[in-house]
């Protein structure tokens, strides 16, 4: 209940009538007095309800649970804090330079005397100058072993070979960013060492010419080409690095983070599902791992196991009937005479008339028995039986 309806109520309660409606309409000062008490009531509870506010607006707490609070797979060690020492190198250089600039002058006459004035006179110019100038060659030094870090434990591979691309092309960025901020002294080191590296991308193949021209904005060095490489060292390729580092670092969170090789790494996250995976991949622990695709080529010529077992019981069921068949073309033809004259013997008289047809197996050849006493009964209807 807001404030102005408890208040409504409490006045409906005091006037003994229980009903708000009852209460005559305040006038212009209690209304103005009311509001005041709800700016006052809603100021009080403003600092608390801020990071609320901002939550359900924008899922800040999603976005930092899904960065702070990820999976880490097993054996990660030092060589992990490689991307993120980076990344604070480049913060500080963003940083440091910022301050930098608010005394830099990028004029051919004056860039070298702001330098000395930012240098000597700015109070911790020298010092902010310093870690700008050292920050430029630690960041190529660690992201040279970002990326070596990242070749050799396997982290390039699927499904990671776009992330890899946006580091090699951040790693280009990051040499660009030293390029064009070595002229800004304008001294007699930085003109030279800057001419020197313009003529070699000069003599490069096809594009070379061209990006040369670009970089000097004109044929030759001036003026110009000072206000160009400053407008690149502290926009553009800036902002191009910026951008890229978000892209990689989504890429980084949505995809997970490498186990070393010595460990076996899960799956990551957002991976195609493994039935689809034909080479490369083991599906089980002891499986053997495919290599270009003979042992998948194999398994995929492989019947189901319920065909597989279909085939197998119907071959064996054709073996034992050949089997059988071979067995009686085989057999020897006495016991098969000896049996029948026994079947011929307990049969009753009435009965004999069916005992006409030979006992012996229908494979076996019709041969006159060896014994004529073993010879098979006949019945000549009047119960008498020849022999």
């Amino acid at each position: 209940m807001s404030l102005l309806k408890r208040k409504k109520k409490d006045a409906a309660e005091a006037n003994g009538s229980g009903d708000a409606e009852a209460v005559a309409t305040p006038t212009k000062g209690e209304r103005m007095g009311q509001a005041k008490d709800l700016a006052v009531h809603h100021g009080t509870h403003k600092s608390i309800d801020v990071a609320g506010w901002v939550d359900s607006r924008v899922n800040a707490t999603g976005i930092f649970t899904a960065m702070m609070s990820r999976h880490v797979p097993k054996g990660t060690n030092w060589f992990y804090t490689l991307g993120s020492a980076t990344m604070f190198i480049f913060a500080m250089q963003a940083i440091t330079g910022v301050f930098l600039s608010m005394y830099y002058t990028p004029s051919a006459t004056q860039a070298y005397a702001s330098i000395t004035h930012m240098t000597n006179e700015v109070f911790m110019g020298e010092f902010v100058r310093g870690m700008h100038k050292w920050g430029a060659s630690l960041m190529i030094i660690l992201i040279f072993l970002h990326m070596a870090r990242t070749f050799f434990f396997g982290a390039y591979k699927y499904p990671r070979e776009l992330n890899w691309v946006i580091g090699v092309v951040l790693l280009i960025l990051t040499t660009v960013m030293g390029l064009t901020g070595y002229l800004l002294p304008f001294d007699q080191r930085s003109f030279w060492a800057t001419i020197v590296a313009n003529n070699i991308t000069a003599s490069g193949p096809i594009v070379g010419p061209y990006l040369a021209d670009f970089l000097r904005a004109g044929p030759d060095f001036s003026a110009t080409t000072l206000s160009r490489f400053y407008a690149l060292h502290m926009m553009v390729v800036p902002g191009l690095m910026a951008a890229l580092i978000g892209a990689h670092l989504f890429f980084v969170v949505k995809l997970g983070t490498t186990a070393p090789p010595w460990v076996r790494a899960v799956r990551p996250k957002g991976a195609r599902p493994q039935e689809e995976v034909t080479a490369g991949v083991a599906r089980e622990d002891l499986d053997e791992v495919p290599v270009n695709g003979a042992v998948a080529a194999v398994a995929v010529e492989e019947p189901p196991v319920d065909q597989a077992n279909a085939e197998a019981a119907e071959a064996e069921a054709v073996e034992t009937t050949e089997a059988e068949e071979t067995e009686a073309a085989v057999a020897p033809e006495e016991p098969a005479a000896e049996a029948a004259a026994e079947e011929a013997a307990e049969a009753p008289a009435e009965e004999a008339p069916a005992a006409e047809e030979p006992a012996a197996d229908e494979t076996a050849p019709e041969e006159p028995p060896a014994d004529p006493a073993d010879a098979p009964s006949e019945d000549d209807g009047d119960g008498e039986v020849k022999s």
